[in-house]
């Protein structure tokens, strides 16, 4: 039986009309009914698949006409499938999808199945993200893989479904190949997350920059997007010290995003298309701006722990040891095409620091990347967001002060840091944002802490402290105690008793005992000449070490960690008992 020109026309004006209501006619969706043109769509496509049917048992086997209508009803289903997964009905995404693959199974290397084919084992990858098990995800998604690279071996020229309406001489040639090519990106794109949700860092980078290269190679890529996922895609890298790689996609980051602005955003003629737009680059370029704060963040903090590091002077003096950046996607470390982007590189170090004057370009610009954020994400309008830029503004500071020598700069520079996080403390409601109060109580102590040990140390060279220095020691000591206080205070733990309640997870039973091993220190370092104050700061300072001991060796995991306090808890809980009775003794007596 022939397949008339009349049949195949009629199946691609409802195939199209199904379509229309997906891409255009959803955007129109009421909140109470989300689903409704993807339903409507679907019935419509219930109905072609029956007709399908219907002819596919009348058609000769192996017959190019029932090729063509096995290949059509295949797409059909496949679309079945996919509206079934966004409607969030699984099962029936599944039972339609794997009736499609069945009918594409023998024919899968065909140029009418080929795109069919790799479409349908994505879907099936996102059945099975959906229903996380993403082994099985990753399993479809290596045999889309697998499909596209036989497909280019065997330079295939694949058909779309528009091919598939009608005659060989009405095929456009080449627009096969070029969705066969986004297909195959896709598939990259969605390994790039299932090789996440595995854990397999490495290769779900090297997948992002894969697909991220693809889409600038084939000009298929929405500037925000695109700029989105290569800043996301840099905070794998830096960690890793590899900062070229990390630059390279900031960079590329924010060159897209002007690309956007002056390209598409000054052409929108739509004034509410156009302010859509507009605020999506403002949002975006305040994600990308904390993107490179973070990485600038990471240049400080990370050379500050090199140049600490005493057991290796080879890392100490390397800007940036080779074996250190060990790149999953080296071969594609850079992206063509990007003209004038090393004009976005060029404003920042690839490279650690060694000097206060290399230090303090970082945190310049990273303050500066900062201070955009803050643009967009006021306390106002996104206020634990604005906290987050507050702590890294704070951040900045704190690890400048290390590269200092001068005594007074560094404690300038902790004050600065410390009134940034003042001001969180500030404006925060605890009860709202307890995590970033906590986050904000517990870096404030240890700041005041630090500072406290600048003074001590240029305290130790004066013979003759005056009583404002010394005021300034104990009001740090103050201000120290009392931020830890309010971070221990927050978990309801007993000031009287320090005994530590249950249900507080393990991970935050560390920075808990951390809060008193420095209480137990502070209390021990206020200076006053009135011995009565000495007995009761000798006495706390007791109380926080013994409970300090005592609770790590209750949570063994956590003692473990702190191996160095023990050692300094357990010989202050030996030499404060004899202090506290000598005091005792010299105010009785």
């Amino acid at each position: 039986m022939l397949i008339t020109k009349e049949f195949l026309s009629d199946i691609r004006e409802e195939f199209e009309k199904a379509h229309k209501k997906i891409d255009e006619d959803s955007k129109n969706d009421p909140p109470t009914e989300p689903f409704r043109s993807h339903y409507a769509a679907r019935d419509i496509l219930q109905s072609v698949q029956r007709k399908l049917k219907d002819l596919f048992l009348k058609l000769h086997v192996d017959s190019d006409g029932e090729l063509i209508v096995r290949c059509i009803l295949a797409n059909v289903l496949k679309d079945i499938g996919k509206i079934s997964i966004f409607t969030e009905e699984l099962t029936n995404a599944e039972l339609a999808l794997k009736e499609a693959a069945v009918l594409l199974d023998s024919d899968f290397e065909k140029p009418q199945a080929v795109n069919a084919k790799i479409e349908l084992l994505n879907q099936l990858a996102i059945l099975y993200w959906n229903r996380g098990n993403f082994e099985e995800s990753k399993r479809h998604l290596d045999l889309a893989k697998d499909a596209y690279e036989t497909a280019k071996l065997n330079e295939t020229e694949p058909l779309t479904i528009s091919d598939l309406f009608g005659t060989k001489d009405e095929i456009e040639k080449g627009k096969g190949l070029k969705l066969m090519e986004k297909n195959h990106t896709l598939t990259l794109y969605y390994l790039a997350q299932v090789y996440g949700h595995l854990e397999d860092l490495k290769l779900s980078a090297r997948y992002c920059h894969l697909t991220l290269k693809r889409q600038l190679d084939h000009d298929d890529y929405e500037h925000v997007d695109w700029a989105l996922n290569a800043a996301t895609l840099s905070q794998y890298f830096f960690p890793q010290n590899c900062l070229s790689q990390a630059r390279h996609l900031l960079a590329a980051a924010s060159y897209m995003l002007d690309r956007f602005e002056e390209d598409v955003i000054a052409k929108e003629t739509n004034p509410a298309a156009k302010e859509e737009k507009i605020e999506s680059h403002r949002h975006r370029s305040a994600d990308i701006a904390r993107c490179w704060a973070k990485y600038d963040l990471h240049i400080l903090t990370t050379s500050k722990e090199r140049l600490c590091n005493d057991d290796d002077d080879e890392t100490a003096g390397d800007r940036q040891h080779p074996k250190e950046c060990l790149s999953p996607v080296r071969e594609v470390n850079r992206f063509v095409g990007l003209e004038g982007i090393s004009a976005y590189e060029d404003q920042i170090t690839d490279e650690f620091c060694l000097t206060f004057d290399d230090a303090k370009l970082v945190m310049l610009n990273g303050l500066s990347w900062l201070n955009k954020a803050k643009d967009y994400y006021t306390k106002e309008t996104e206020a634990s967001q604005y906290a987050k830029i507050i702590q890294d503004v704070a951040s900045f500071y704190k690890n400048l002060a290390f590269f200092d020598d001068n005594e007074d700069n560094q404690c300038k520079l902790y004050k600065r840091s410390a009134d940034q996080l003042e001001e969180l403390d500030e404006i925060l409601n605890a009860t709202y944002y307890q995590m970033i109060c906590r986050e904000v109580w517990y870096e404030l102590g240890l700041t005041y802490s630090k500072m406290l040990d600048v003074k001590l140390t240029k305290l130790e060279a004066d013979e003759r402290p005056s009583p404002h220095a010394l005021g300034k020691i104990n009001k740090l000591c103050e201000k120290s105690i009392s931020k830890f206080q309010k971070f221990i205070d927050s978990y309801k733990i007993p000031a009287d008793t320090l005994e530590i309640p249950p249900g507080i997870d393990e991970s935050e039973l560390q920075p808990i005992l951390f809060a008193y091993f420095h209480i137990g220190r502070l209390y021990y370092k206020v200076i006053t000449p009135d011995k009565r104050l000495q007995l009761v700061n000798v006495k706390n300072s007791f109380r926080y070490y013994h409970n300090f001991v005592k609770h790590c060796e209750q949570f063994e995991a956590v003692g473990a960690l702190l191996k160095a306090e023990m050692g300094v808890c357990k010989e202050m809980n030996q030499l404060l008992p004899l202090k506290i009775k000598r005091l005792t003794d010299e105010l009785s007596g």
